[in-house]
C-alpha cells in the first residue's frame, strides 16, 4: 500500500512539541494558537512569546500552494517571523514560493515511520515591515476586553463611546510602541478562553 504521505494533525503534534521545549528550556513564557484568524486568512498556527508573534503556515503532503501568496501577505501583516512548514512532497521546491526572509522548517519521516523535524532556514525580519502598522494589526487580534484591561491597568481616559480600532490607537498613542508590544504578548499569553463558558454551553468569543 503507497504511504499516503505526511498529514498535518501528525505534523502539528512535532512543530508544536519542538517549539515549546525550546522556549521553555530558554524559561521563557510562550503559547500556542490553532486556526486564529489574520486578516483574510486563518492561520494554522501563532506562536506567541513575551516579546514575538511566530506565524507558521503548514503545508502537508496532501495539501495545494494554490493560496500560498495570499497567505503570506496576510502573514507579514501580523507576525514578527514567518515560517513555512512542509514534509518531503514539497521540500525540493518551497524555496520557490516564499519569501526570503521567511523560515521553512522541514518534517519527513524515517523507514520506521517516525517523525523528525529540522530547521531548514531561521526567518529574518521582512526588509519592507512597517512596525507601527504591524503593531496595530497584532493589537487587532485582542479582543475588547482585553484592550479596556490594559485601559484600566494605566487609568488611561478619553475611551467612552470608542470602537475597538479607536480605544487600540488610544493605547498606542498614550502608552508608546514598546510598551504595547510588550502588552499584546502579555495579554495573549494570558487569554483566558474559559470567561465564555456557562451552564448552557460556550458562548461565541469577542473580536
Amino acid at each position: 500500500m503507497k504511504d499516503p504521505g505526511l498529514n498535518d494533525p501528525a505534523m502539528r503534534e512535532i512543530l508544536f512539541e519542538t517549539i515549546e521545549c525550546r522556549y521553555e528550556a530558554a524559561h521563557e513564557p510562550v503559547r500556542v494558537f490553532e486556526e486564529l484568524v489574520i486578516g483574510k486568512s486563518r492561520a494554522d498556527a501563532i506562536i506567541v512569546t513575551g516579546d514575538e508573534i511566530l506565524g507558521f503556515e503548514i503545508k502537508s503532503d496532501r495539501d495545494s500552494l494554490n493560496r500560498l501568496e495570499t497567505q503570506v501577505r496576510n502573514y507579514e501583516r501580523f507576525c514578527d517571523y514567518c515560517y513555512i512548514v512542509t514534509g518531503l512532497h514539497y521540500i525540493d521546491r518551497i524555496e520557490e514560493h516564499v519569501p526570503e526572509h521567511w523560515g521553512i522548517y522541514d518534517i519527513l519521516k524515517d523507514e520506521e515511520g517516525q517523525l523528525h523535524i529540522e530547521l531548514f532556514r531561521e526567518a529574518l525580519r521582512d526588509p519592507k515591515e512597517r512596525p507601527a502598522v504591524k503593531l496595530k494589526n497584532q493589537m487587532n487580534l485582542l479582543w475588547r476586553s482585553e484592550l479596556m484591561n490594559i485601559v484600566r491597568r494605566y487609568h488611561i481616559r478619553g475611551y467612552s463611546s470608542r470602537n475597538k480600532h479607536k480605544l487600540r490607537d488610544l493605547i498606542v498613542d498614550t502608552l508608546g510602541r514598546v510598551a504595547c508590544k510588550s502588552l499584546t504578548c502579555e495579554a495573549l499569553l494570558n487569554r483566558d478562553y474559559s470567561i465564555f463558558d456557562t451552564p448552557a454551553g460556550v458562548q461565541k468569543g469577542e473580536s
